[in-house]
């Protein structure tokens, strides 16, 4: 087993048990009456993307795996979008008027997706010169 798949395998653990976690939390949260249902569907897409942002930040600091991190950030800028338009338009309703914003999203990520590859091709043919 290379040290990379090692990283892949612990950071992968911790992943899931984070998401195993935040779901437990968040379901408590809303049968305790601190959330609504509304509200619960609004944090715990946030949550999601935190945790997704989170994971891809671990893997910027595994050189075999920064490749990787543009793969964790897709999902988390989709449920960060998701998540905070209802929050900041005033509920789910507010997908109505706010979903082109969902489509700007992927727009951005592919921006920065090839920004970033680019970047990487880059500084990888330089190191080699």
């Amino acid at each position: 087993m290379s040290r990379y798949s090692a990283a892949r395998g612990i950071i992968g653990g911790i992943f899931a048990g984070l998401l195993v976690v935040w779901t437990g939390l968040s379901l408590y949260f809303k049968t305790s009456g601190i959330l609504t249902w509304g509200e619960w569907g609004m944090y715990y897409t946030l949550g999601l993307a935190v945790i997704f942002l989170l994971q891809g930040i671990a893997w910027l600091f595994i050189p075999g795996m920064r490749k990787d991190f543009i793969g964790m950030l897709i999902p988390a800028m989709f449920l960060a979008v998701t998540g905070l338009i209802p929050l900041v338009g005033g509920g789910w309703y507010a997908w109505e008027s706010w979903w082109p914003f969902m489509i700007v999203a992927v727009g951005l990520v592919i921006i920065v997706s090839t920004v970033w590859g680019i970047a990487s091709r880059h500084k990888k043919k330089k190191v080699e010169e």
